[in-house]
């Protein structure tokens, strides 16, 4: 700012120096040369400093960096744009969101260039199991989502959700390193299973988190699926501890 201020003062001192070795003192030029002075501080101003959160230039950016596939906000609006159409053509769309298995694991036990290496890998697999009409996004951390703006039914996409799982599920060779993918999938469809871009989203994560607690690795939104997912009352039994396996090593 403090750099702005002073290209601007310097310019127009400059200005109404220039002006008074010419011996004008007409009050219009001098206010043309103010005028244009304030124009060019109010343009270094905007193109010096840093953009604020209120300035729309400033919007973050539809990208995911680590995958190049587009992020939560960019699949939301994709949503929002394709359920009307889909009203409209009375055609059901789906949505399914996808969580990785291990990976917190694998970035402290191989490092996390070997986890990146391991979400770029399951971005390249889900993109080359999709239509050319479907979506791919990274939605979090480990969490992945696929729009089905033609699903064709419920049916169909609980088949996709396996399909996609299967395509991102096995052994990967991340650098050197050889590690077995493993995921759970969920899926929603509207308007069976919601009727908004907001209900979709929850509801193929809830059948996501379903997949994942009851180990049937895919599942698909039912009515009620949110209850079974709610926090039970503690065992007074003790479970017996089991040992996780090892992620493998080179």
């Amino acid at each position: 700012m403090a750099r702005t201020v002073v290209l601007g003062l310097t310019v127009g001192v400059c200005a109404l120096a220039a002006l008074a070795m010419c011996g004008v003192t007409d009050l219009w030029a001098i206010g043309s040369v103010l005028a244009a002075d304030l124009a060019l501080l109010a343009t270094c101003a905007r193109l010096l400093l840093p953009a604020t959160a209120d300035d729309p230039s400033a919007a973050v950016a539809p990208q995911d960096g680590l995958t190049g596939l587009p992020n939560r906000a960019a699949m939301m609006a994709r949503v929002e744009r394709a359920l009307p159409i889909a009203d409209s053509e009375q055609e059901a769309a789906g949505l399914v969101v996808l969580d990785l298995d291990d990976l917190a694991d694998v970035n402290d036990t191989l490092g996390r260039r070997t986890g990146d290496l391991l979400l770029q890998s399951v971005a390249a697999r889900l993109l080359a199991a999709v239509r050319d009409t479907d979506m791919v996004a990274r939605i979090g951390d480990d969490e992945f989502a696929v729009l089905l703006p033609q699903v064709g039914s419920a049916p169909a996409c609980l088949e996709t959700a396996r399909r996609l799982l299967d395509a991102v599920q096995g052994p990967a060779d991340l650098d050197g390193f050889q590690v077995r993918i493993n995921a759970a999938i969920g899926g929603a469809v509207f308007p069976a299973h919601a009727a908004t871009p907001t209900e979709l989203f929850q509801r193929a994560e809830a059948a996501m988190r379903y997949a994942k607690q009851s180990r049937t690795h895919a599942a698909l939104y039912e009515v009620g699926l949110e209850g079974d997912l709610a926090p039970r009352k503690r065992s007074t039994a003790v479970p017996a501890r089991t040992k996780r396996p090892a992620l493998p090593f080179r």
